[in-house]
């Protein structure tokens, strides 16, 4: 995150009129990977505001920043989880608690200034997170057969399906490449994740309206 220390307060220093808010880390990688392939990674600030928890003290954290006046528009991503509907409307309430206009529904930017617009991942409508996006953009992948019949013997054969499939299932699909380490942002870095499928291009779209 970018922060500076004055008079022993931190506060957020804001370098671009477009701010793009993303829960961590590996979210931060993605998308900077994304805004490059859209070649506007020049134009768009990205900061984590540390998972769904981290949200409420961001937002009054980016309100006290000496540059906040300076904003021109603001992007808040968060996965879905088990509810588009509810992640969407906790995220319009910290928004409200925070001060700032909230939209009437995802994608669709605010009027005032800043701008504000909301994503909720994988397509502001279904279950699921990033690495659901992510997924559905290889399905044709011919690694993804041997990544079902992984997951099929953890339930059949183990007896021990994973806690959250789709992450376990990206984090198999990523094994089979030459690097196996990599997490979903750096994989998107590698171009693993095909970001012209698409699949990707609601959030493509959101992210040129800026």
């Amino acid at each position: 995150m970018a922060r500076r220390e004055s008079n022993g307060a931190s506060h957020l220093t804001i370098r671009l009129p477009k701010l793009l808010l993303v829960e961590g880390d590996s979210d931060r990688r993605f998308f900077e990977a994304l805004l490059g392939k859209l070649s506007i990674a020049k134009n768009v600030q990205v900061e984590r505001y540390g998972g769904k928890s981290g949200l409420r003290q961001f937002l009054r954290l980016l309100q006290v920043s000496p540059d906040y006046s300076k904003l021109d528009s603001i992007g808040v991503t968060r996965d879905a989880d088990c509810s588009s509907v509810s992640a969407f409307q906790s995220v319009r309430d910290l928004l409200t608690s925070a001060g700032l206009d909230a939209p009437a529904e995802p994608i669709s930017p605010t009027r005032g200034k800043p701008r504000v617009s909301v994503f909720i991942f994988p397509d502001c409508k279904s279950p699921g997170m990033l690495e659901t996006l992510c997924l559905s953009a290889v399905q044709d992948d011919p690694a993804m057969e041997c990544v079902k019949q992984y997951l099929r013997c953890l339930d059949d054969t183990a007896g021990m399906p994973p806690k959250n499939r789709d992450k376990a299932c990206a984090h198999a699909f990523l094994a089979s490449p030459e690097r196996p380490e990599l997490r979903v942002g750096e994989a998107a870095e590698a171009g693993h994740w095909q970001l012209d499928a698409p699949v990707f291009a609601p959030l493509s779209s959101f992210l040129l309206a800026l």
